[in-house]
């Protein structure tokens, strides 16, 4: 079990103070050292005693008070901890465990992804907020009701969906299925995970040949033992059909891009999750602008390193315009994918690059442990673009 870190400098046992009569100097004491570390060990102490269970019913109330005061505390830090100490014990009563479940993500994602308790009504209250960390958490619980699973399939991004269709536990409908191949069958890791659960029908498998890449489809065709004919009929109607739903297209001049840039970098709202999602949408000349704005350097010395073929290019811009070493990997691939389509060069059609570029970085990165990668692919999936009139309305009023 996962352990949150507690303070070197333990305080004394609690049961002498259990054993007295706490008033309410003596909570506050407990409640209020300074620094979260000394609350935290003093809360894991509390936690062993009590399942310890040899507490009396007065002591046992005293004690839950404290845990209680303690999942409140000002601290994510100390909230977190709470979380964590005991997501698995049988102290956790529901009231304490819905409270931290409805906390920030921090303090949320051990109880939502491990607590069986919890009612399917909280659970999908908390899958309407569209937070994307608790909705993979929730996406990875042992079990999983079918009116949860349809709600992250409606709400939730391309990990948390393929994370729900890979869990076994989860109860999935065929509506659901069907939904799920309807926003992100084009992508092989959903295409797959689709086609492997034991829901699944020659129905769906039809739908998902109309939007899948051709290696994908003849994959469905020969497991699933589809007609040649059928197939060819069911592709062509779905090339013309089809539309990418996870980035809204941004149609930018050079100058507009330059201005918006120079405007989001002022109001300090060009981050590496913008930069990256300006990338994959295939607003390059955005992109290059935003990079340019945060490395204090010209729009066409930025362009020259980012489409740069070999590593230090883009690596030099990356940390200039101080974006995280741990996301060179995916800026990497996208500009990898920009260059081996064409697309920079204005050979390959935006929307075909959007595909391309959003499967390759699901398919490379979806099952990564790396937090802030991860975090970043949640930033750019089924969500839309930048909304360029409101950017530039402020400039221009």
């Amino acid at each position: 079990m996962m352990m949150p870190p507690t303070s070197g400098d333990a305080e004394a046992p609690l049961r002498p103070i259990l054993r007295s009569r706490l008033n309410s100097s003596d909570v506050d004491r407990l409640l209020h050292q300074p620094g979260a570390a000394p609350r935290i060990d003093t809360m894991s102490k509390l936690v062993l005693e009590m399942e310890e269970g040899d507490l009396t019913d007065a002591e046992k109330r005293l004690a839950l008070d404290i845990l209680r005061a303690f999942a409140s505390d000002a601290e994510a830090e100390v909230r977190a901890a709470v979380a964590w100490q005991i997501h698995n014990s049988p102290i956790l009563t529901g009231d304490i465990a819905e409270k931290l479940a409805r906390d920030v993500a921090q303090v949320a994602v051990p109880i939502l992804k491990y607590v069986d308790s919890l009612p399917e009504k909280l659970l999908l209250e908390i899958v309407a907020e569209r937070d994307p960390q608790k909705q993979l958490a929730i996406a990875g619980r042992r079990t999983v009701s079918a009116a949860v699973s349809a709600a992250l399939v409606e709400t939730g991004n391309v990990v948390t969906v393929v994370h729900l269709l890979r869990n076994r536990g989860a109860a999935v409908r065929e509506a659901t299925l069907a939904r799920a191949a309807e926003r992100f069958g084009q992508f092989r890791i959903v295409a797959d995970s689709v086609a492997a659960r034991p829901e699944v029908t020659i129905a769906i498998v039809e739908r998902m040949i109309a939007l899948v890449s051709e290696d994908v489809r003849q994959q469905l065709i020969r497991d699933h033992k589809i007609e040649p004919a059928l197939a060819k009929r069911l592709a062509e109607g779905g090339r013309e059909a089809a539309t990418l739903r996870v980035l809204q297209p941004l149609l930018l001049s050079r100058d507009d891009a330059e201005m918006v840039a120079k405007h989001l970098y002022r109001q300090g709202r060009l981050t590496p999750q913008v930069l990256f999602r300006a990338l994959c949408a295939g607003d390059l000349e955005l992109f290059v602008a935003g990079m340019a704005a945060r490395a204090n350097i010209t729009p066409q010395a930025a362009g020259i390193l980012a489409w740069d073929d070999g590593i230090l290019g883009l690596h030099c811009l990356m940390e200039a315009a101080n974006i995280p070493g741990t996301l060179t990997a995916p800026f990497r691939t996208a500009q990898q994918v920009a260059l081996e389509t064409d697309y920079a060069s204005g050979d390959c059609g935006r929307e075909r690059f959007q595909q391309v570029v959003l499967e390759t970085l699901f398919d490379r990165f979806a099952d990564t442990a790396e937090r802030e990668v991860d975090e970043l692919l949640m930033q750019i999936s089924d969500q839309p673009g930048i909304d360029i009139g409101a950017a530039l309305n402020p400039m221009r009023a």
